[in-house]
C-alpha cells in the first residue's frame, strides 16, 4: 500500500469541547510529514504500508498552535 489516492486525501481538524481536546487526522502526505516534525502531540496512532511509509495519522492534543496552517 502506499499514499491514498489524491481524491481520497484529507486532513480533518475536529475540536471537542467536552473534552477540551482538538482530533486530528491526516492522510495528506505533505501534512503528515509536517505533524512527524513538529511534535505537537504525544498521544498519536499511526498507520504504516508494508514498506513503513506513514500513510495516515491521527493526533488528540490539548492545544493547537494558533499559527498552524497547513495551506502555506
Amino acid at each position: 500500500m502506499s499514499y491514498h489516492e489524491k481524491e481520497d486525501q484529507e486532513t480533518v481538524i475536529i475540536y471537542e469541547p467536552a473534552r477540551n481536546q482538538w482530533d486530528l487526522y491526516t492522510n495528506v502526505p505533505k501534512h503528515i510529514k509536517r505533524l512527524k516534525s513538529d511534535y505537537i502531540a504525544t498521544n498519536f496512532k499511526e498507520e504504516r504500508d508494508r514498506e513503513g511509509k506513514t500513510i495516515s495519522l491521527r493526533l488528540k492534543l490539548e492545544k493547537l498552535p494558533s499559527s498552524y496552517l497547513f495551506n502555506k
